[in-house]
């Protein structure tokens, strides 16, 4: 093993060269390749990490994660491990195989050499897997062929070391499973507790005899050790596999109840520890002294009243985001907690980030680096699941991470949740819908009526009824929530049980749990009769809506574990804070717009220069027209979904925009004047946001995620072809479609992708002379503005900002091209078309306090005035601070305390 230095990643690695021997054989070779890769899926604290397979020449090595520190073996050789610390130790190993054997993988190799522990107390544990790739796939009756035994067979300590954590089954050659790590891991932890391993002999063959025919002597374990851990420990050492622990999941359960006895792990004597010899005694002592025992014992007990235990305390912590971080808010769910409150998970724009109630930081869940929402928890706290928007689907994924599994087809849910009988219940358009965990056709359970939709269904405990919100329309323009209810599965009747609110909980201490505005409330519930008691009892204000504050349809961000804790969002985010529009000119000078303070993204002026179209995420959601000469504003779509990134058709006549009315954003028409219907463009189960329209009006250019952002063409006008053919080795991104109304099918308009790599290209613009395309991509590493070449896109490709740049922008006479750069500031470039294409050196021409990037915010955020002079954009308000930290999760354990005092039960 080496220590070396990653120069192109800037940091430190181990490196594990092969030994020539083994190297030298083809077939074990590239086995031992294919588990490497296989091993490097596996993305866990507590697993040291394989970052790479190098080859130079004949010498072939491993790129190991370096991990500073003793080994546990370094650790035992300074004596036996006291409990407090041989515990937290001993669980890390149990999560680590735990998090591998889920994912099909054996370590096969456990002793305390292959297990590091760093000055922090992490457990990382090594060579994890890659027994399997030395040993090879056939079980063969010859011990040698061990896989430290093979590779080491020249180390007569590593040789021993190996044989006294081997099972007997492993020992005596035969197929093995998972129970040989949970034998290997039960030899571990005798070592810990006692000093000394479980199997000793002077050789080999002793070592092994020891192994099959032998037994661990528990006499040495600490005199006062929990009885439980004992068992524990015995249990693990079981030579009958089948007695054995079955899985190494039910070892950690049994450490962390150890963990958790308010005793200790622990027993301490009452004079002192006693031997094992006095332990042999202590039947004839007790059978000496049982008499006086009982009757002194009775009589204390009725003297001496049973002390009430103290209720334990509430505590509070809150966790910010990094500042790479912001919350996605697709209007649903987007933090969950998980069933037993050792964990929460939220949903930002990489993916779900889970955080242990212990840890310090969250980390990403390998598997979830999509566009989705609605993550919650089988009740094991074992899988979450959530919406993909990638494909529309309906998935689980394991809390270590890995491949998600698709259980069914769906629109992004309204709510879901996760029950005991392992079935999830979701809300959709067409009601409540119910889906085997294991994937399947979904069943209908709850009919919405017209008008109607359903939120939040949960499967309330003991009876055949689910519990939802009941959100009815009033009119055609808008949503108000009416009721929340109780359905009966059984036999269709449906109660009322509290009108207003919405997002209702029923919680274990026998209370509902709704949210009203920003507040959260309680009511007492009756589960037999099904009855609220008193009047509602607030319990927090400042709880997050996905719509923002006032919009009762939308999400309140909250969850709550079975046993108590309470995971919440607060504050408004900051896609929802209140801005101001501006023109500034080329000098700086800055002209206030009357509009109102609304939370404005994404302005568009129109082709005559006298509105601006604006995406507003303060209240439904909607695209709002702001006309510059008149000073009014006037809303234009009233769809229930979300409306977002308007642009103006060339004309003037219509605007484009994104909306989700169900399922993925999706593009749709409106005409400007607010008349009709809106038109539907698109139908895809992918994400897709409209950036650009030609001069001529027949092709937008707009983003679509599949899952990584592409920018795609849409035929307008023109030829309309039955079918829509996709390149070979991209995902179908879907038809398209029109209509009057929203989700009328007709026919297809073609889809033509023009930028669409692995890497993430957007914010497509069009040069009015229809020439030149200019794009944001990451391919670089770094987000910068390129142009190409439109239609022919193949036909060249310029890189035009050179230290960052995104939102490009061409000038209305196409020698000019605008994007912010990474300050914020927007920059011009002077561009030479002819023969070739030239562009000039940028120059800042706008810098000031304009909201020109925002986190979580990936569209353009200004527009530019038809003689190319002005610049629209949006402003914070003053003393608004947009730069500050995102809205935080509150945590608060034992919240049951609380909620009991404030809203008693009778």
């Amino acid at each position: 093993m080496y220590r070396a230095r990653d120069t192109r990643l800037n940091r430190d690695v181990a490196l594990k060269v092969l030994p020539e021997l083994f190297a030298a054989d083809p077939d074990r070779l590239a086995r031992f390749k294919r588990e490497a890769q296989v091993l490097a899926s596996l993305n866990h604290p507590n697993i040291g990490a394989i970052h790479g397979f190098e080859e130079s020449g004949a010498v072939h090595a491993l790129v190991l994660e370096l991990v500073e520190g003793p080994t546990l073996a370094d650790r035992i050789a300074q004596g036996l491990i006291p409990l407090d610390e041989a515990l937290p130790i001993a669980r890390q190993i149990s999560e680590a195989l735990e998090m591998a054997h889920e994912h099909g993988v054996i370590h096969r190799d456990l002793k305390p050499a292959n297990v590091k522990v760093r000055p922090d107390g992490t457990v990382k544990v090594l060579d994890f897997g890659l027994a399997k790739a030395f040993e090879g796939d056939v079980a063969t009756p010859d011990v040698s062929q061990s896989p430290t035994l093979s590779v080491a067979g020249t180390h007569m300590g590593v040789i021993l070391g190996t044989a006294a954590y081997m099972a007997p089954e492993q020992a005596k050659g035969k197929r093995v499973d998972k129970r040989v790590d949970i034998w290997a891991f039960g030899c571990v932890l005798y070592e810990m507790l006692t000093g000394r391993q479980a199997f000793e002999g002077e050789d080999i063959s002793e070592i092994l005899a020891s192994v099959i025919k032998g037994t661990a002597n528990l006499d040495l374990l600490p005199a006062q050790v929990h009885p439980r851990l004992r068992d524990v420990v015995a249990r693990c050492l079981e030579k009958d596999p089948r007695k054995r622990f079955r899985d190494i999941g039910d070892v950690r359960y049994e450490l962390e109840r150890i963990q958790a006895d308010p005793r200790g792990a622990l027993i301490q004597p009452a004079a002192g520890a006693l031997t094992a010899p006095a332990r042999r005694m202590l039947p004839l002592v007790a059978a000496a002294v049982v008499l006086t025992g009982i009757v002194v014992g009775a009589a204390v007990w009725v003297l001496k009243p049973v002390p009430t235990p103290e209720p334990p305390p509430v505590a509070r912590f809150s966790y910010t985001l990094p500042q790479n971080q912001s919350f996605r808010n697709p209007g649903r769910p987007m933090v969950a907690i998980s069933p037993d409150g050792r964990h929460f998970v939220y949903n930002v724009a990489g993916g779900l980030y889970l955080r242990s109630m212990d840890g310090l930081s969250a980390r990403l869940i390998p598997g979830t680096e999509e566009i989705l929402s609605n993550p919650f928890f089988s009740p094991d706290g074992q899988w979450i699941g959530f919406f993909s928007f990638a494909d529309g689907q309906l998935k689980k994924i394991p809390v270590a991470g890995g491949t998600a599994v698709a259980l069914s087809k769906a629109s992004n849910p309204f709510g879901a949740s996760w029950g005991t009988d392992n079935t999830i219940v979701f809300g959709q358009p067409e009601g409540i819908m119910r889906v085997s965990a294991n994937g399947g056709m979904p069943e209908l359970l709850v009919a919405a009526e017209k008008g109607e939709q359903v939120d939040g269904p949960q499967m309330l405990p003991g009876g055949p009824w689910v519990l939802f919100s009941l959100t009815r329309g009033s009119g055609d323009t808008r949503w108000d929530v009416a009721e929340i209810v109780a359905h009966s599965l059984e036999s269709g009747e449906r109660k009322v049980l509290w009108r207003g609110g919405s997002d209702a909980r029923y919680v274990s201490t026998g209370h509902l749990l709704y949210a009203l505005d920003d507040a959260l409330f309680a009511l007492p519930l009756d589960l037999e009769r099904l009855e609220v008691s008193g009047g509602p009892v607030p319990l927090l204000a400042g709880l997050q809506r996905a719509g923002g504050p006032g919009t009762n349809t939308a999400t309140a961000q909250y969850g709550v574990s079975d046993g108590g804790t309470l995971v919440h969002v607060v504050g408004a985010s900051i896609e929802t804070q209140a801005r101001t529009l501006a023109w500034v000119d080329r000098n700086g000078r800055e002209e206030a717009i009357a509009a109102p303070p609304r939370a404005y993204l994404y302005p568009r002026i129109s082709p005559d220069g006298t509105q601006v179209a604006l995406d507003v995420r303060d209240q439904e959601n909607d695209i709002w027209v702001w006309s510059l000469a008149r000073s009014t504003l006037t809303r234009l779509t009233f769809d229930p979904g979300f409306d977002r990134y308007p642009v103006w058709t060339p004309d003037g006549r219509r605007i484009v925009f994104s909306s989700q009315p169900a399922g993925a954003p999706n593009l749709f028409w409106q005409a400007a004047d607010g008349t009709g219907a809106a038109e539907r463009l698109t139908e895809s189960m992918n994400v897709q946001f409209p950036s650009s329209i030609s001069a001529d009006g027949t092709r937008l250019v707009f983003e679509e995620q599949r899952p990584a952002p592409d920018v795609q063409l849409l035929a307008l006008g023109g030829e309309r072809p039955s079918t829509l053919r996709e390149p070979q080795g991209r995902p179908e991104p879907g038809g398209g479609t029109t209509g009057s109304g929203r989700g009328e099918p007709v026919e297809p308009r073609r889809v033509t992708p023009l930028v669409a790599t692995m890497f993430a290209e957007r914010n497509g613009d069009l040069s009015a002379d229809g020439r030149w395309l200019a794009y944001e991509s990451n391919e670089s590493g770094r987000i910068e503005v390129y142009v190409r070449l439109f239609p022919e896109v193949d036909g060249g490709k310029w890189q035009v900002s050179t230290s960052g740049g995104r939102q490009p922008l061409w000038a209305p006479n196409s020698r000019e091209l605008f994007f912010v750069d990474a300050e914020g500031r927007i920059v011009a470039v002077p561009i030479q078309t002819g023969p070739g294409f030239i562009a000039g050196n940028p120059q800042v021409i706008v810098d000031g306090p304009f909201a020109t990037t925002l986190p979580g915010m990936v569209g353009r955020m200004y527009d530019v005035s038809r003689d190319g002079q002005r610049f629209l954009m949006v402003k914070a308000l003053e003393g608004d601070d947009e730069s500050a930290p995102p809205p935080q999760i509150i945590v608060v354990q034992n919240w049951f305390e609380e909620l009991k005092r404030l809203a008693p039960v009778p």
